[in-house]
């Protein structure tokens, strides 16, 4: 069989019929094809890539010999693209990466700090979370965070039912000057006739006070009576009950930020997997108008893309490529899908966190009170 015969059977994708020839070594073929002067004549699609996609010498072979030299990924078979693509991010990362951003991914940025996702807005940053049927799941919390939608967080209205221990026990030294002054300014030293309550805290400082109708409430009394539950229980109740209802306020308030703040540490720490900064927004001219762009730096691209290329390698279908999906987020999703990585998933808390609520308490007390 002449040596032109040969390469024509190749070409046609009859390497089967070949193969004997070369003791099945496609390495001997190509050798053979070069020695006699046939490489530029080689229709390098017609190897049979499943059976040496883990031959690493393969393509660095082709590279090198010329067989490579007037072909690029744009004129590559459809099933030889990821081959030729990981072979190249092998090769030569930086290159090959920067095609990839310039040519496929449509939604990444070269920046000298590295790789920078650019969103059509930060809602697109959900597929990154996981998701499931029952209850609520941290894509779910993603994307109501993203989008900023205040009413999933709100969700507890009635947070207390004993704003005393839920409130007053838990202000700090400061706060509770500011209660002290508040009570003072309110009903301190004024007389209060002492039939109207049943308390004995202001029973006893109506004795000290030498009885009568009337009692007052000093400065000397104001904190002792903010420690006596039943005492101040008694004046929410009636004389300050506009106070009651202010307290309610700072409970809820700090119960449902607290749950917020929680939840968004759960949400921009879960992106750590993925990304090496926070959210940045960028101003930029878009015709006549101007509009903040959000941004986020990419973890390690390098690795995505090329988990992306192993795992399609071979595969003729359109979805299998970079350019089928063109952005780095639909990218992504591809290989959730297909459980070569795994979504950010967390547990969502039940309730807030205790110490982070009485925290916001003391935060949000002044600006009620």
């Amino acid at each position: 069989m002449k040596p032109s015969d040969i390469i024509e059977l190749f070409n046609d994708g009859e390497w089967e019929k070949i193969s004997k020839l070369f003791n099945n070594s496609i390495l001997t073929f190509l050798n053979f094809s070069l020695k006699k002067g046939f490489s530029n004549r080689l229709d390098i699609a017609q190897i049979p890539w499943r059976e040496f996609e883990d031959d690493d010498n393969l393509f660095g072979f082709l590279a090198n010999n010329g067989f490579l030299d007037d072909i690029n990924y744009d004129n590559l078979n459809d099933d030889l693209k990821n081959y030729y693509l990981d072979w190249w991010l092998e090769t030569n990362p930086e290159l090959a990466l920067q095609y990839v951003v310039k040519q496929l991914l449509d939604d990444v940025e070269i920046r000298e700090d590295g790789y920078w996702l650019r969103l059509r807005d930060r809602e697109e940053l959900s597929i990154f979370f996981k998701t499931y049927s029952r209850d609520t799941s941290p894509y779910d919390l993603a994307k109501s965070l993203f989008s900023e939608n205040d009413d999933w967080f709100d969700r507890w209205g009635n947070t207390t039912d004993n704003v005393y221990r839920d409130v007053i026990e838990d202000l700090d030294d400061s706060n509770t000057q500011i209660l002290a002054k508040y009570i003072m300014t309110h009903i301190g030293n004024q007389d209060l006739q002492i039939e109207d309550y049943s308390s004995e805290f202001f029973h006893e400082i109506h004795e000290e006070q030498g009885g009568g109708d009337f009692f007052k409430i000093r400065d000397e009394d104001v904190y002792y009576l903010i420690k006596d539950e039943e005492a101040m229980m008694e004046l929410l109740n009636g004389d300050l009950e506009d106070l009651k209802s202010e307290l309610y306020s700072v409970h809820n308030n700090a119960y449902n930020n607290a749950f917020q703040s929680e939840c968004y540490d759960l949400v921009y720490d879960g992106l750590g997997d993925f990304f090496s900064s926070r959210i940045v927004d960028e101003e930029q001219q878009r015709g006549e108008n101007k509009k903040w762009v959000p941004y986020i730096k990419i973890k390690n691209l390098y690795n995505d893309v090329l988990t992306f290329v192993n795992d399609n390698k071979g595969c003729s279908y359109s979805d299998c490529l970079l350019e089928y999906h063109s952005s780095y987020t639909e990218m992504m999703r591809n290989l959730f899908d297909a459980d070569s990585y795994e979504e950010i998933s967390f547990r969502i808390p039940e309730y807030p966190d205790w110490d982070l609520t009485t925290k916001y308490i003391n935060e949000f007390f002044s600006e009620y009170i």
